[in-house]
């Protein structure tokens, strides 16, 4: 197994759930059951992650039968599912997700994405043959140049600028966008790719499994509560 980013990857975003969380605790802006909830939401990610690591490793993701199923289709939305049914079913963590959002500053929002240029790893390793070249390209370049802007934009809110809430929910909107787009419209063509089993292969599978679809999930979280601010 070669040296990958993935670990370090998963450390520093739920790291950086947990201390968003935690300094909201502190400063008292959620209730008891509200930081319960966000807590719960996060070891719950997590459980999923490792489930999806041991499955992964014990190489069920490779397995002829189960790649008969289409993973690549619909395994990336688990963890999706399971964030969405809770979150519409349990009110206190839609109103600790707003308070979450509201009260993180918005250079933090857009710092996180900064990750996404480790995309260059997959770009890097089809270029060696190592990875399915053709998902590299149109999955890992938008999601490289996403990453890119991100650093771009941080710099820019940094600099005391300010970007009206339209602006910030269309920039993390093409966040989402970068990687439902590409991953999704042309999973057929990725999948005659003599090499797309490598995209399951532990660790290389918790990224499309786990960490791809937390990034988006952020995305599509301040896209969410900005469109309730708008729209209210």
């Amino acid at each position: 197994m070669h040296f990958s980013s993935i670990p370090f990857l998963i450390f520093i975003i739920f790291g950086f759930l947990l201390f968003l969380i935690e300094r909201l605790r502190r400063a008292d802006r959620l209730n008891k059951s509200q930081h319960a909830w966000l807590v719960g939401l996060v070891v719950v990610l997590l459980t999923w992650g490792a489930t999806s690591g041991y499955w992964s490793s014990r190489g069920v993701y490779i397995s002829p039968d189960f790649l008969g199923f289409a993973p690549g289709y619909w395994l990336p939305f688990v963890p999706v599912v399971i964030t969405l049914t809770l979150v519409m079913l349990v009110p206190v963590l839609r109103q600790g997700l707003r308070v979450l959002v509201d009260n993180t500053p918005v250079r933090w929002l857009t710092g996180i994405h900064q990750l996404r240029i480790l995309a260059l790893g997959s770009i890097i390793k089809a270029s060696s043959g190592l990875f399915p070249a053709k998902f590299a390209w149109y999955v890992g370049i938008p999601d490289l140049l996403f990453g890119l802007s991100a650093i771009w934009l941080t710099i820019f809110v940094l600099r005391r600028h300010q970007i009206s809430d339209r602006r910030f929910l269309l920039w993390n909107l093409a966040g989402a966008m970068a990687i439902l787009v590409p991953a999704f419209g042309f999973m057929h063509i990725y999948m005659q790719e003599p090499l797309f089993t490598e995209l399951f292969v532990f660790p290389m599978a918790l990224a499309p499994t786990f960490i791809v679809p937390v990034f988006v999930m952020l995305n599509l979280l301040v896209v969410w509560r900005l469109l309730e601010k708008i729209f209210s």
